[in-house]
């Protein structure tokens, strides 16, 4: 999905908003193209086929359209790479998440519930008790699937709580360094409070975790993107 550039207010005003996605602040950015979708397990095996990288076991119940997880950020970012692309910035996460930067909540709107997402627990459209198939929910107005809930998604930058305070306005890449990399979008074994568009969490970026997984980024000027 193209997603055009332009300048947001990052992060939240919101009194119940986690005080690392703090204070508001604007923040403009180039042209991306992002996947719909997470990186699927099939896509995924396709890639270790091809490369002869290792496939990191997954969840007995989950099939080849199910997204990829167990993936460390290292591994994430050598797929992006190999695909011609990246892990989206932090900034460009929730862009796109916010579907050019609006101010919904949630990339659905304003309410969130599991007719929308795949969170904690079940009921209506969210059937699954974990992770769910890639595009089983309504996509944002960008037609981006997933991006709350389902499987927290590693962003290329490191993570520093205060980082907002210094950011730099023009297609930020996050802080020089840290021991952790960002993550966006809470998952399946998440509450509601985690599928806020500027919610931000972390881990180091060697771990592999059943509830994170990735999609990726392309430079629209360095990458041909069939149609």
């Amino acid at each position: 999905v193209l997603v055009k550039g332009g300048s947001f207010e990052m992060g939240t005003t919101d009194p119940d908003g986690e005080a690392d996605a703090k204070p508001i602040h604007n923040v403009t950015l180039t042209d991306f193209y992002i996947s719909a979708t997470e990186v699927t397990i099939g896509q995924y095996k396709a890639y270790c086929q091809q490369t002869g990288k290792a496939m990191p076991e997954q969840e007995a119940e989950c099939s080849n359209t199910h997204p990829v997880a167990f993936v460390n950020w290292y591994e994430a970012e050598e797929f992006c790479e190999w695909v011609g692309g990246f892990l989206p910035t932090e900034a460009q996460w929730e862009y796109a998440a916010r579907s050019g930067g609006m101010t919904m909540k949630y990339p659905s709107g304003n309410e969130i519930d599991h007719s929308m997402a795949n969170y904690s627990g079940t009921g209506q459209t969210d059937k699954w008790k974990r992770c769910a198939p890639v595009a089983k929910f309504p996509p944002n107005i960008l037609g981006l699937y997933d991006m709350a809930g389902n499987v927290y998604e590693w962003c290329r930058d490191y993570y520093r709580s205060d980082y907002y305070q210094y950011s730099a306005k023009i297609d930020p890449a996050g802080p020089a360094t840290s021991l952790f990399k960002v993550i966006r979008g809470g998952s399946w074994y998440h509450s509601e409070e985690t599928l806020r568009s500027t919610h931000r969490y972390r881990y180091m970026p060697v771990a592999r975790l059943s509830f994170v997984g990735f999609r990726v980024a392309w430079d629209p000027s360095k990458v041909h993107i069939a149609q």
